[in-house]
Formats: C-alpha cells, sequence, structure tokens
C-alpha cells in the first residue's frame, strides 16, 4: 500500500529547523512542488505559487528550503532539481508504488477535463471504491478522479469490476500502452481544468490510499 512517510519526513525535518513550518506546505503540496519543478524547470516562485495555489512567501520559503536541502540548484531563470533532488523525487514516488506519471488525452472517457493519470505498482486492493479517491481529488482543487486496477490481465473500474474496454475502447488501449500494467496495478487519474489542478487531484488521490 503506498505510503507518504518519506515526505512527512522532509516536512517534520523542516519544522525543527532555524527557518521554522510553512503553514500552508502540506505533504501533498510538497510532492507536487517536486514534481512540478522536475517537469517544468527551471521555474521561478510565482509559477510556483500558481501551481500550488499557494502565496509568493510560502513559495520563495519553500524553495529555499529546497535548496538548503540540496534538492534544486539555483540560476538566473528560477530553480530546477539537482541530481540529489532527482534520486530522492524517485525514492519519494517509490515510497508511493508509483512507478509512472503522464498527462493523457482520455477523450473517451473525460473529454471536457485535462487528465493526469498516476500508475502504482501492485496497489489494487479489496475494499477500494475509487469514492475516497474522487473525494479527495475534489478537497485538492481538481474536478474529481477515476480510480482503475488490472484484475485477470483486464482493466476494470471499481467497485463492480466493469471491463473499461467495454466501456471505452481507445482510452483502454491508451492506458495500457502508456502504462503496460501488471495485475493488481492501479491507474489513478486526476481531472481538472488544467494540468496543475490534475495533478493534485491525483496526488491527494493516491495519498488517501496510504490511510486505508
Amino acid at each position: 500500500m503506498p505510503s507518504f512517510g518519506l515526505v512527512q519526513e522532509i516536512l517534520e525535518k523542516w519544522r525543527r529547523g532555524a527557518r521554522g513550518p510553512l503553514p500552508q506546505l502540506t505533504p501533498l503540496k510538497l510532492l507536487e512542488a517536486v514534481l512540478v519543478i522536475d517537469e517544468e524547470g527551471p521555474v521561478g516562485r510565482r509559477l510556483l505559487a500558481l501551481a500550488l495555489g499557494i502565496n509568493d512567501g510560502v513559495a520563495r520559503g519553500l524553495l529555499e528550503r529546497l535548496a538548503d536541502e540540496g534538492l534544486v540548484s539555483v540560476g538566473e531563470a528560477g530553480v530546477k532539481l539537482s541530481k540529489n533532488g532527482k534520486t530522492r523525487l524517485s525514492h519519494l514516488l517509490s515510497d508511493l508504488s508509483v512507478k509512472k506519471i503522464e498527462r493523457l488525452e482520455l477523450n473517451e472517457i473525460v473529454p471536457e477535463y485535462v487528465a493526469v493519470a498516476i500508475h502504482l505498482a501492485d496497489a489494487y486492493k479489496q475494499g477500494i471504491t475509487g469514492i475516497a479517491q474522487r473525494d479527495e481529488a475534489v478537497r485538492a482543487g481538481a474536478e474529481g478522479a477515476i480510480t482503475f486496477g488490472i484484475k485477470q490481465g483486464r482493466l476494470v473500474s471499481p467497485p463492480d469490476g466493469k471491463d473499461v474496454a467495454e466501456l471505452s475502447p481507445g482510452d483502454d488501449l491508451l492506458l495500457r500502452q502508456t502504462f503496460s500494467p501488471s495485475e493488481n496495478d492501479m491507474i489513478v487519474i486526476g481531472l481538472a481544468k488544467d494540468r496543475y489542478r490534475a495533478l493534485a487531484g491525483g496526488l491527494a488521490a493516491i495519498f488517501s490510499l496510504s490511510q486505508k
């Protein structure tokens, strides 16, 4: 089952540090920030504030702490992940069972939304309905989230196990080709009007799995 213990450890270290805590910063926001920097870097504090929905002061404090940790390198154009930062991000994603994150156009399932799909290894367990994941995505500012799992080689939708290939054959093929999921893997998809909120929704959805 996914765990965000490593993300919490970083925040706890910062809370005890000389700079003090960042009130608006949660484990979800921290991971989202590192992913945005990795994908779009170099980035400045204003873009980061916009992407995360936080104020400039918190974004500046976050970047300062990431630099103190050696997780980002700072240049005139902004910050980007350092080699150490990329290694730490890999560990954070592994802790959450994340194998891959992709922005996709799901024209059959959700043509009206930006979709960010997250592939989780061996995370599909009995009792997962997708409802908690959808609710957490909405709380994070997304429009919702969709949860799929691999059962008996089929991509299915919980809790009733409907075959995605029967409902949306094109998107089923796209998801399979993109992620090549194995038995009991999950694909959690954050949905929103923009890519930042879709990413936040997808991350919030997988964080909810660690609380089961």
